[in-house]
């Protein structure tokens, strides 16, 4: 009895105390459920929310007429749900979402499969998707299925136009190569880190995103860059590239009064919109900053025009070739073509290394090396382009007599083509050298210019009279007998020099393989552009500048010119003879005759939708029927134009202001009307 009576109070005990703790438990369940706990709130509210960094949209690259070279556009991008839609869909839809985005079918299908053993259940299928295309697509699916997101996305118009310069945004929208790298601080919109909420599904709740708006777009930069030089100077490139098969080919063009680069092109080459492309990092090679090459012959008029400033020499002056070999040292210069005793102007004209070296040793190694470094050789271009070489140059102290002989004719040296066409530049400029520019302006977000980058003379090398006379000898080179007559360019006196230097290969001279260059300017006689055009190791026909360098020159300047609007020479000029030459010169001509002037317009076009776009007698553009285009077509046939155009509408082309058939100029409108 007294065993049951002590288990009776046990248990009476135990269960108050169950009733106590129970208590306690209800009166925190009801303190917890009814007397707000900061800490708790926010422990919950974080379970949901997770950090968003969003950035305003990053300024354009455009070029100097305004038109658009890089910028961010919204395009679709595609989701799907895959354990919602239907298979019967799926089904339906994979052959649409293969052409859409370009995925293969097996890579499609591998989306929709359960991963785990369970569907995921937000899949991207593809970005930058073409807004009709991806609208079409979804119809008639549910938003919880497969959606449209739009999402800013970097695109390069003229897909390979200025490729190598403009160079390409990486993931994070960062610049990561090219100008978009140098000018990333201009360009980057603000950044702002947002809270963004889901639901208890994981679900990402929208609101609030719209805060994005509140971050401020970046600058756009204004180049000093013309599309359409741009263009024309990539075509001939590629000729070069197709008839003399070299490694690369590279081109420059100056604004001989400004210093600004209208053009710096480079092949091969690469499309900044095609990943693919973008994996060849050496397609994206900005050669004409980047490559370090020996100039040559090129090289003799700065030498020569050093002589004449310093009063050592005259056009006139007669010096010894020696008949094309003479020893210096233990070492034989030679030259290609065979002369005794000829004037200062027959050195350039026939591009006797001999001749230079001769004024080389007239000015000593202090003054050549000075004037060259005057000319911008040696030292920074200040452009700041990524990669961009200053070119080598011996010093006055240790340099020796062989190496100062060959520096005069342009071995043992190096310069990049940005250098070269700048200290050309300097001779057409009348002696003053303009520090080289590609950046023109910095424009806020109305387009309005923030921040003008001026030109800037650098310093005067040589007088105007001695530039002159340099202007007027190197106009021989591209007369009978010259070794530049293919860069001739009709309608326009041209004056310039021929390049054609062994190529260094792992610390020595190739055998076989060359750098064939041609640099100058025109007109010759009231000079507006400079252009300087690179052949890298030609491996088919003549590797002599003169030939497979000139036609690209000759191809650029008359583009140039039409397009710039220069009046050709007058009808009938008769040009006196340079100062150093016989009234009749002698001599047989050195270089094949002149090519024809290039009577085909450039032409782009799409391979589907084939459009042509040509320029008339006076270098206006003729505006194609662009009648049933797709807006991406008619970008696409307007591409080299600089024209200003707007778009009203989606769909295609239904019609257009001005008519199919009228002439215009880079920066007129044209106003296309889709539907």
């Amino acid at each position: 009895m007294a065993l049951l009576a002590e288990s009776s109070r046990r248990a009476t005990w135990a269960l108050l105390g169950l009733a106590v703790v129970m208590a306690l438990l209800s009166v925190r369940a009801g303190w917890v459920m009814g007397v707000a706990d900061e800490r708790l709130e926010k422990h919950g509210r974080e379970q949901f929310r997770f950090a968003v960094e969003l950035r305003g949209r990053r300024g354009a690259l455009v070029d100097r007429n305004g038109r658009v070279l890089a910028s961010t556009v919204n395009l679709p991008s595609l989701y799907v749900n895959p354990s919602k839609i239907p298979a019967e869909e799926v089904e339906k839809r994979v052959s649409g979402i293969v052409a859409l985005t370009g995925k293969s079918e097996e890579w499609v299908r591998a989306r929709f499969v359960k991963r785990g053993g369970k569907f995921l259940q937000e899949v991207k299928l593809g970005a930058s998707l073409d807004p009709d295309d991806a609208k079409a697509l979804i119809v008639g699916l549910p938003r919880d299925q497969m959606w449209l997101v739009e999402e800013p996305v970097r695109v390069y118009p003229g897909r390979d136009l200025g490729a190598p310069l403009i160079g390409f945004t990486d993931v994070f929208d960062d610049g990561a190569a090219g100008l978009e790298k140098v000018l990333n601080k201009e360009l980057s919109g603000d950044t702002l880190r947002l809270l963004q909420e889901k639901d208890r599904k994981g679900r990402v709740l929208q609101g609030g995103i719209d805060a994005a708006r509140g971050a401020n777009a970046g600058h756009s930069v204004r180049l000093t860059v013309d599309a359409s030089i741009q263009y024309a100077a990539e075509r001939a490139l590629d000729e070069a590239m197709a008839v003399s098969q070299p490694e690369a080919a590279m081109a420059v063009v100056m604004d001989i009064h400004t210093g600004s680069i209208l053009a710096l092109a480079s092949r091969p080459g690469g499309n900044p919109n095609d990943g693919e492309s973008r994996a060849h990092q050496e397609n994206f090679k900005n050669r004409p900053a980047m490559d370090q090459i020996e100039p040559g012959s090129v090289f003799k008029p700065f030498v020569a025009s050093a002589a004449m400033e310093e009063g050592l020499v005259t056009p006139e002056t007669m010096l010894d070739c020696e008949l094309g070999n003479w020893a210096v040292g233990s070492k034989v210069i030679h030259d290609d073509h065979e002369k005794g005793i000829i004037s200062v102007t027959q050195v350039i004209k026939y591009s006797s290394n001999i001749g230079a070296a001769k004024l080389g040793f007239m000015l000593g190694a202090d003054k050549t090396l000075q004037y060259l470094r005057d000319y911008g050789f040696g030292r920074s271009t200040g452009l700041g382009l990524p990669g961009e070489v200053s070119g080598t140059m011996r010093t006055a102290a240790n340099i020796k007599p062989i190496e100062l002989a060959t520096t005069s004719f342009g071995q043992g040296v190096t310069a990049s083509p940005i250098q070269l066409v700048a200290g050309v530049a300097t001779l057409a400029n009348g002696g003053m050298r303009m520090a080289p520019r590609i950046v023109d302006a910095v424009l806020d977000r109305h387009g309005e210019v923030e921040m003008a980058r001026e030109p800037r003379e650098d310093r005067r090398v040589v007088s105007e009279k001695t530039a002159r006379t340099m202007s007027r000898m190197m106009e021989t080179v591209t007369e009978d007998g010259g070794t530049g007559t293919r860069a001739r360019v009709p309608g326009y006196r041209v004056a310039g020099k021929t390049g054609t230097a062994q190529k260094v290969e792992n610390g020595g001279y190739s055998a076989t393989k060359r750098i064939s260059s041609f640099i100058g300017f025109l007109p010759a006689d009231r000079p507006e552009v400079a252009i300087a055009v690179i052949v890298d190791s030609p491996t088919v026909g003549s590797k002599f500048g003169g030939i497979a360098a000139a036609p690209a020159f000759s191809a650029i300047g008359a583009f140039t010119m039409r397009y710039l609007g220069i009046a050709p020479d007058a009808p009938g000029l008769v040009v006196a003879p340079a100062p150093g030459m016989p009234a009749e010169d002698p001599e047989q001509p050195v270089a094949a005759a002149p090519r024809p002037a290039r009577e085909e317009p450039f032409v782009t076009a799409l391979p589907s939708e084939p459009v042509e776009l040509a320029a008339n007698a006076d270098g206006a553009w003729v505006l194609p029927d662009l009648s049933g285009r797709s807006l991406r077509a008619a970008l696409a046939a307007l591409e080299p134009s600089g024209l200003d155009l707007r778009v009203e509408g989606s769909g295609r082309v239904v019609s257009q202001e001005p008519l199919a058939g009228t002439p215009l100029t880079a920066g007129e409108t044209v106003v296309l009307h889709l539907n």
